[in-house]
């Protein structure tokens, strides 16, 4: 994997310089093409969680475009994402913020929504309070969006980043913050390359791992560095286990471990499938349903009919909170962990074991939360994973009483009060226009490694050339007409890619009006 690692690091140096050749002469193609480069570095591990070279072409491209009075500021919250799911970590993050801090305005900018549909989650929160605007459905480059984006910041009290890792809008519009209230970035995908570490006056991290590998390997001086713990809307249990349990064919005297994960999260981890089943064989009375996965796919198929149906993938659910009153514990996902998940699960008084079969050094890979940790469960060994399940189903009062202090110390932590008082002193925060970055280290090391050998199986994982034609979009004609033919020599580019980005867009915001949601 070492080699794969280097073979992608001579990727991004290409990449860069390609965007850095077009650089003030052709900045519209220069965004997008450094937008690339992100998105390479994002989902082809290079060694480097942060590039210097591509975080100062950006600054400089970023201080190109117009700046901004400084107006009055109203308790007005500008949240700033590149798409949003249904089941997305980072628009969960957003829809607890504009419920918890009900007494703030609230606007959230999409920089490239595209076609994707507005997730119900959002548009039941839309009205007087919390209004939406897409920067990409009107004609402009990614440069335009950026300018917008700036203007728009310059209304606000607060701007608080959940973009995408490879993003560049955000990276642009704030690499002059003069006039532009406190912008902080949420450190949502933090076990991976992200873009924009100059952007921002505050990181906020949700774990210590996180922030930890922040200071270490991004550059991120540590007046620049904030531990928060993230919004959850704590729904409270509304059924009793045992009625819940017949849903997922699973007798209510049974104990019923679940996880819910995409199923890229789960690849690489043949150890972690070894001990569950060994803890099924072993007790007879455990059963492991997970949310996410095909069924019909491997290792899914096969692990539910060696254990009779008692390992089951359910595949994508709509809503996965009827699976998670139905558990009596959660297991999180492995290699990759799914912190939202499992914090969902245990504020629903269900304990929650992550497992630590990373090296000490690859603990970002695996989950932590502040106020919580004391209260997960986590194993280190495969062994010590098949005991730890067998014990949730032998100890049932234990599993009960830790499950109980679980879900109270997430209601403590990620609701109510304490929360806001936390997300409060950010407004207050001072802004912070220095540059004192330091250089972003670049590693071959454990965390590399495994890094780079998860995302040689993930979807996410795409050549530059594919990459770089999803792209052409958002670039000038001209442009996209000259990298649209370089593209197609390299086996990539359709002529599809050639359509202006934003016209997709704003077909799909006018049917959305249709339907009662104006997204601005």
């Amino acid at each position: 994997m070492s080699d794969r690692l280097d073979d992608n690091h001579h990727t991004l140096e290409e990449m860069y310089a390609a965007a850095a050749a077009a650089g003030r002469r052709r900045p519209q193609r220069a965004a997008a093409l450094a937008q690339a480069a992100a998105e390479f570095a994002w989902g082809n591990h290079t060694g480097w969680f942060a590039y210097e070279p591509l975080e100062v072409l950006l600054s400089d491209l970023g201080r190109s475009l117009p700046s901004v009075p400084a107006p009055a500021r109203p308790r007005r919250t500008l949240h700033v994402v590149t798409q949003m799911y249904q089941s997305g970590g980072h628009t969960q993050i957003i829809a607890g913020w504009t419920d918890q801090l009900a007494d703030h305005a609230h606007e959230i900018v999409a920089t490239r929504h595209m076609t994707s549909p507005v997730p119900a989650k959002i548009a039941s929160r839309l009205g007087d309070r919390v209004g939406l605007t897409m920067l990409d459905t009107t004609p402009g480059s990614l440069m335009h969006r950026a300018a917008r984006l700036r203007a728009l910041a310059s209304t606000a009290d607060l701007v608080v980043s959940h973009c995408h890792p490879f993003d560049v809008v955000p990276t642009l519009a704030f690499a002059d913050r003069r006039g532009l209230p406190p912008v902080v970035y949420i450190d949502n995908t933090d076990h991976v390359f992200w873009v924009g570490v100059r952007a921002y006056d505050r990181v906020v991290h949700l774990r210590r791992s996180g922030q930890d590998l922040a200071l270490h390997r991004r550059g991120l001086p540590m007046e620049r560095s904030v531990l928060r713990n993230r919004p959850l809307a704590v729904r409270g249990r509304t059924r009793r286990r045992e009625t819940a349990k017949p849903q997922w064919r699973v007798p209510a005297s049974d104990v019923l471990v679940v996880t819910a994960a995409d199923s890229s999260k789960f690849q690489g981890g043949d150890t972690y499938f070894a001990a569950v089943e060994a803890a099924v064989a072993a007790e007879p009375r455990l059963q492991w349903r997970v949310a996410g996965p095909d069924p019909d796919s491997e290792p899914w198929a096969g692990l539910a009919r060696r254990t009779s149906g008692r390992i089951q993938a359910v595949g994508m659910l709509p809503d996965v909170a009827p699976l998670h009153l139905a558990a009596d514990a959660y297991l999180d996902s492995f290699p990759f962990a799914g912190l939202t998940s499992l914090l969902e699960s245990g504020g629903l008084a269900n304990p929650v074991v992550t497992f630590r079969g990373h090296r000490p050094e690859c603990a970002v890979w695996g989950s932590d939360s502040p106020g919580i940790d004391h209260l997960m469960l986590r194993p280190k060994t495969p062994d010590q994973l098949r005991d730890t399940l067998i014990d949730l189903v032998r100890r049932p009062r234990e599993r009960v009483t830790r499950g109980t202090a679980t879900a109270q110390a997430i209601l403590e932590c990620h609701t109510g009060p304490g929360w806001v008082a936390e997300a409060e002193s950010l407004y207050r925060m001072p802004q912070l226009l220095d540059d004192d970055f330091l250089p972003p280290v670049r590693g071959r090391g454990h965390l590399d490694l495994l890094t780079v050998s998860v995302q040689a199986t993930n979807p996410f994982s795409r050549t530059s050339a594919d990459i770089t034609a999803g792209l052409l979009g958002a670039m000038p004609l001209t442009d996209r007409l000259a990298i649209w033919r370089q593209t197609r020599r390299g086996g990539a580019g359709r002529l599809r890619d050639l359509a202006p980005e934003w016209a997709a867009a704003a077909v799909r915001a006018r049917l959305r009006r249709r339907g009662g949601v104006i997204p601005g």
